[in-house]
């Protein structure tokens, strides 16, 4: 990832973090919770990067959450390509 890309997740993370950007629209608590949860996950990444990858229970959590509600099928069928495509 180019460092530029870099800068821009961490900015998308903070700003989040930091209450300055939020997750727009209703959703389940259940899914709030797993997003606000993953994006702290990226805050830890970026704070300590002798951490190398998101916990599998973050990842695992988040996937369980938005398989509960068909609405999210589209964006739990794109992160599973993600994470396949990042198998080692």
């Amino acid at each position: 990832m180019s460092s530029k890309n870099t800068e821009y997740y961490k900015d998308v993370i903070n700003d989040y973090i930091d209450g300055k950007a939020k997750i727009e629209g209703d959703h389940p608590d259940d899914v709030m919770m797993a997003i606000d949860t993953f994006f702290h996950a990226g805050k830890m990444l970026m704070d300590n990067p002798e951490i190398d990858s998101v916990p599998p229970e973050y990842v695992n959590n988040l996937l369980r959450a938005l398989n509960k509600y068909p609405q999210y099928q589209p964006l739990l069928i794109d992160l599973i390509a993600i994470l396949k495509k990042h198998e080692g």
